[in-house]
């Protein structure tokens, strides 16, 4: 009779078959042999045992040709910039992440409907708001794909955004401040679509910093809330505004870094002093830009090392489910007690 074992010597095991043999989803195997969470220990033991049983080893290359020929998968991050510092750090742990596994990223541009302007074996979309046409029209196509952002797609990942929100505001309440603006970002839309428009990332840390105002008896007036599309100059021109309009406010949550550093170009621009005069919160804790202020730590690796991981279950047709990242008020120089 012959083994399990000496049938893997004569022809190399798929992964399908150690699924089989283990009762477990081919994307269950695929997170056990590349060391990736999200496998319970009882679970992660058995799997465990049979590759060791059966001497099964990932074929990556035969793993990526599965997927298409050029074993690529498709990059779209909507209307946002390319050179968003954010998205750069992203892609930049997503190539790590997916080099792993066979699979290389091409970026997909996004055409004036919102769409992707070519389809791709998988894909990961980025920047994803109410009612995305992206979805349906990926799930149309029974494309898998993973969504970086709360979204009606059966897979996504986001970073804990109302978190981050409402641990800004209750920082800044803390320290006294009860007068505060938020320089927000959208991103641009196009031809048929309504403009300026925010993500769900965005949206959500407004809702996380307005909910906790309210909770504490304070409030944030919608003309507190200004434009600073995601860039330093957004950021500067925003709270320079706000200075000629004479607004009154102690503190800033500016929602990345980079608009931060707008925001305190401005305000220093002005003879204000930061944190002195008026504090400051970013968002993302990016390398450099973020590393001097006080600001909400995203944790962009594992953002990415989720996202390689949910690529597998779509790929699998595995049951959906979407993965929150926890983030952190990091607290730095450029916050303090008001007055």
């Amino acid at each position: 009779m012959v083994t399990e074992k000496k049938q893997e010597s004569e022809k190399p095991l798929s992964i399908m078959a150690v699924a089989r043999i283990a009762g477990v989803s081919k994307a269950t195997v695929s997170r056990v042999a590349n060391n990736r969470p999200g496998v319970n220990e009882k679970t992660r033991q058995k799997v465990e045992a049979v590759i060791e049983r059966l001497g099964y080893r990932p074929d990556e290359t035969a793993r990526g040709l599965s997927l298409g020929k050029s074993a690529k998968v498709g990059l779209n991050i909507g209307f946002s910039s390319r050179l968003n510092l954010h998205f750069l750090l992203f892609r930049q742990h997503l190539e790590a992440a997916l080099f792993s596994k066979g699979l290389r990223i091409e970026h997909i541009p996004t055409d004036d409907k919102g769409l992707p302007e070519k389809d791709a074996g998988l894909m990961v979309i980025c920047s994803t708001f109410d009612e995305d046409p992206r979805v349906p029209y990926l799930k149309d196509r029974k494309t898998p794909f993973v969504a970086l952002g709360k979204c009606a797609a059966d897979f996504w990942v986001s970073s804990d955004e109302y978190s981050g929100g409402r641990q800004a505001a209750e920082h800044l309440l803390r320290l006294g401040h009860q007068k505060m603006l938020v320089v927000a970002g959208s991103v641009s839309g196009k031809a048929g679509m309504s403009i300026p428009l925010h993500t769900r990332a965005t949206s959500e840390r407004i809702r996380g910093f307005r909910d906790a105002l309210h909770d504490n008896g304070a409030q944030l007036a919608n003309d507190y809330i200004l434009e600073g599309e995601f860039t330093g100059l957004g950021g500067f021109l925003a709270v320079r505004q706000a200075l000629i309009e004479k607004k009154d406010f102690t503190a800033v949550f500016a929602l990345s870094d980079v608009m931060a550093g707008g925001v305190i170009k401005a305000l220093e621009d002005q003879s204000l002093r930061v944190p002195d005069d008026v504090s400051v919160i970013g968002f993302d804790e990016l390398p450099e830009v973020g590393e001097s202020i006080t600001t909400v730590r995203q944790n962009t690796e594992e953002l990415a090392n989720s996202v390689a991981d949910l690529l597998d279950e779509a790929t699998a047709s595995a049951t959906p489910r979407s993965i929150t990242v926890p983030v952190e008020l990091v607290i730095r120089g450029t916050t303090m007690r008001c007055g």
